[in-house]
């Protein structure tokens, strides 16, 4: 018997390759398909992440910050809408920071929002992400905001909180026109985004308070040197004073003397001369002893406005004769404690300096005066329409002794005596150029205490 001759199937081998490709297309094709999109996911993701990171770092300028980012945003993502809102100071509406793709209407409906209220709203107040299909159909939507965005066509919507160091700052949003949903990698990729943005924000807020910090430290160490300039210029100035009053005094009463007797009239008009000029030193000497003086303020219940019509009425005749209006818009303020002499000294100073500034450059002008409430106290404000102050003179105007006046004009002294009394109340002066043209002087006054009773004090030191 021959050996067995086994016959082979000529297809098995094709069927055998077809069924192995068949179970890999069911079984691992899906799977390769599945990594390769989420590898592509992954990699737009942190491609949006890196932008945004990127944008916000270059600036520390709160508004700077948030464009970029929404910049950022939109050209990476692809998205044409995005929207963010920050919380507002006192805590009760959101502020439209910053937009991408919003129409006219819907900007002007996002500008401010009420905190609790609508999408947006919801999201700030709770710290919790919200995705919606269809935001024109949503209950939650703010009713002056549908109109606008079903006109708009805005479909899916997701907003997220932007937090820094645990508080919410305000929210960031973003909408389709497209009947696209946010899947939920899209959302968390939001929210990591927020995030990034929620510290780029609280650093430029850092930023800006630390800034603000160091003007406030500079102009305090000007406020110490110019104290300490003051000081040193008070003892000076009575020095000075004291030594020249006697001699000139001398002088003054033998001019008197010599006065009285038959004189030739050459002699009696060099004699006018020397009255005349006498007086100009006296009236020096006066304005140095009340410079150097330390008069403690009287402290009484002081109506601002009262104070300021006192001194227009004051200076009404001048005022008239250069050609200056005066023009006054009083807001309701309260009393405050202030020597009513000592303020109404400071009012003429500046008044003065402002009527100078205005008659030089075009023989007249308008004087506006301001009051308003400030803080716990009251700001007065004294505008003219003269040239305005030099930036370089800025820093300089209430030192002693300066001024641009011409010789015999002026001794620059003024606003110096008013910066040592706004403060001596416990108040603060400056001044400003406006941008319509002309210079501002500030003046802001606390509401104080009254003084103590001195005669109480007097009859209890006689007791003891």
């Amino acid at each position: 018997m021959g050996p067995i001759v086994r016959a082979r199937h000529p297809g098995l081998p094709g069927q055998n390759l077809m069924l192995s490709l068949s179970f890999w297309h069911q079984t691992c094709y899906p799977e390769m398909v599945m990594r390769n999109h989420e590898s592509t996911s992954l990699i737009r993701h942190l491609e949006v992440l890196r932008a945004v990171t990127e944008a916000v770092s270059r600036s520390l300028d709160l508004s700077e910050v948030v464009q970029r980012s929404l910049v950022a945003l939109t050209h990476v993502t692809g998205h044409e809408i995005a929207s963010l809102h920050l919380i507002s100071a006192d805590g009760n509406n959101m502020l439209l920071r910053g937009d991408r793709g919003l129409s006219d209407e819907l900007r002007r409906v996002n500008l401010e929002l009420p905190l609790g209220e609508g999408l947006i709203g919801l999201v700030a107040l709770s710290g919790i992400a919200r995705r919606v299909d269809d935001a024109s159909t949503s209950e939650d939507l703010l009713p002056a905001a549908r109109a606008a965005v079903t006109t708009d066509g805005i479909r899916g919507f997701v907003c997220v909180p932007i937090r820094a160091r645990h508080r919410i700052l305000g929210t960031l949003s973003l909408g389709r026109q497209t009947e696209d949903r946010f899947t939920d990698e899209e959302v968390a990729l939001l929210e990591c985004v927020a995030d990034h943005i929620g510290l780029a924000l609280d650093n430029a807020r850092l930023y800006g308070e630390i800034n603000r910090q160091l003007e406030d430290l500079r102009r305090a160490q000007v406020e110490v040197v110019r104290a300490e300039r003051l000081s040193a210029v008070n003892g000076l100035a009575a020095g000075v004073a004291h030594e020249i009053n006697n001699p000139l005094t001398i002088i003054m009463a033998q001019l008197h003397l010599l006065a009285q007797g038959d004189l030739d009239p050459q002699i009696e008009e060099a004699m006018g001369v020397i009255d005349a000029a006498a007086k100009r030193a006296a009236s020096i000497v006066r304005d140095l002893i009340l410079f150097a003086e330390h008069r403690p303020p009287r402290r009484a219940r002081c109506q601002v406005a009262e104070q300021i019509k006192e001194v227009v009425a004051f200076e009404e005749a001048r005022l008239e004769a250069e050609g200056i209006t005066v023009r006054v818009h009083f807001e309701p303020v309260p009393d405050i404690w202030a020597d009513h002499n000592h303020l109404q000294e400071v009012l003429l100073h500046v008044f003065q300096n402002a009527q100078h500034a205005m008659r030089e450059t075009h023989g007249g002008g308008v004087l506006s005066i301001y009051v308003k409430p400030f803080g716990e106290g009251v700001r007065i404000e004294v505008a003219d329409d003269g040239p305005g102050i030099p930036p370089e003179h800025l820093p300089r105007i209430f030192n002693p002794f300066f001024t641009t006046k011409q010789p015999g004009e002026g001794r620059g002294l003024g606003l110096s005596v008013a910066h040592s009394i706004v403060t001596e109340h416990g108040g603060r002066i400056w001044a400003e150029n406006a941008p319509e043209g002309g210079a501002v002087f500030k003046i802001d006054l606390p509401i104080g205490e009254p003084e103590p009773a001195r005669e109480s004090l007097r009859f209890e030191s006689r007791r003891l």
